[in-house]
């Protein structure tokens, strides 16, 4: 296959302390050719500056083009505005705290050309590594359906953000995601599943740097009730976005036709079932005894099933429940 011209984007957000090290990373790489799009979401720190020198004085092969949000538009709106720049085939994503190895892009194209051009996302093992860049351990697992239930399925459509990458036919398809999309990785990857195959590498092709400014990371802090209700809350509230990126895309799937009519079906019965029980469990959180109640009441019409309901009131009754659905939620086990 020809080399087309593949974009490597590097969002960026208040990481002056690792942001050096994320776009030397970027301009050691090997593919050619190769577009370098460096972009800041309005970092109120010196972020945006160091990249501007670093692009000022680079005189490798590679195309540098900045960006600058004048405001911080959050992950979602920072990846569909550089999605309106870029101008490569494929879309190589990097945060401004991580470090890609430099045959990174190369690699990617190699799988792209044994996918025979039907991948439309590809992702890699990682290796971890903390705030000072000590390594951590090695992550390759490779999400896998489990069966052919429908959460399986939805499952198997996922891959890590921090080693992402994918076909720009994904945006040109489906447009740009949801403006308050956190977990773009899932929202982008259920398009690909859409659109044709999701390929997963076992080599660790970037250094994913661990530390308490991620965004999505997890608290270990021990917090008191009303941190963990706003912790749920706000991880609630992204999974709900998440699930209304997969109705709006699921809408334009069924104008293309990349489902049968008993996969359409079955797929937008279960994300809105999911999206009600969001939107009611949201509601229950945040609520007061009183709001709580409605929500029951509500829950009864709702389909979310008994087992949900009965879950509501146990924890209306001892609402020391929800502090323990907050510390399974930090550990993973809450789904």
């Amino acid at each position: 296959m020809d080399r087309p011209l593949i974009t490597f984007m590097m969002i960026a957000f208040n990481q002056q302390r690792y942001i050096q090290h994320a776009v030397q990373a970027a301009f050691a790489q090997t593919y050619s050719p190769l577009e370098i799009l460096l972009s800041d979401d309005g970092s109120g720190d010196s972020t945006y500056a160091i990249m501007e020198e670093m692009a000022r004085f680079y005189q490798g092969p590679h195309r540098v083009r900045l960006n600058r949000n004048e405001k911080n538009l959050g992950i979602g709106g920072h990846v569909n505005r550089l999605m309106e720049l870029a101008e490569g085939e494929l879309i190589v994503v990097a945060a401004g705290d991580d470090i890609s190895v430099p045959q990174r892009v190369e690699k990617i194209w190699m799988e792209y050309c044994r996918s025979e051009g039907k991948a439309r996302s590809i992702d890699s093992g990682m290796v971890v590594i903390d705030e000072n860049g000590t390594e951590q351990e090695t992550v390759r697992k490779s999400p896998k359906a489990k069966g052919n239930d429908i959460e399986s399925r939805l499952r198997a459509m996922s891959a890590c953000g921090c080693s992402h990458a994918w076909h720009r036919c994904v945006f040109d398809v489906f447009g740009p995601m949801l403006p308050d999309t956190v977990y773009e990785d899932k929202a982008i990857a259920f398009r690909s599943g859409l659109l044709g195959e999701i390929r997963h590498m076992e080599e660790p092709l970037v250094r994913y740097r661990r530390h308490t400014g991620n965004i999505t990371a997890r608290r270990t802090k021990r917090p008191d009730r009303e941190a963990v209700v706003a912790h749920l809350a706000e991880t609630l509230r992204r999974r709900l976005v998440t699930f209304r990126n997969y109705q709006k895309d699921l809408r334009k799937s069924d104008q293309i036709k990349t489902l049968s009519v008993e996969g359409q079906n079955e797929f937008t019965q279960y994300i809105n079932r999911q999206i009600c029980f969001l939107e009611l469990e949201i509601a229950f959180v945040r609520g007061s005894f009183g709001e709580r109640l409605k929500v029951i009441r509500r829950g009864i019409s709702a389909p979310v099933g008994v087992s949900q309901i009965g879950k509501w009131c146990i924890r209306l009754v001892y609402p020391y429940v929800l502090i323990r659905a907050g510390r399974k939620l930090r550990k993973g086990d809450l789904r």
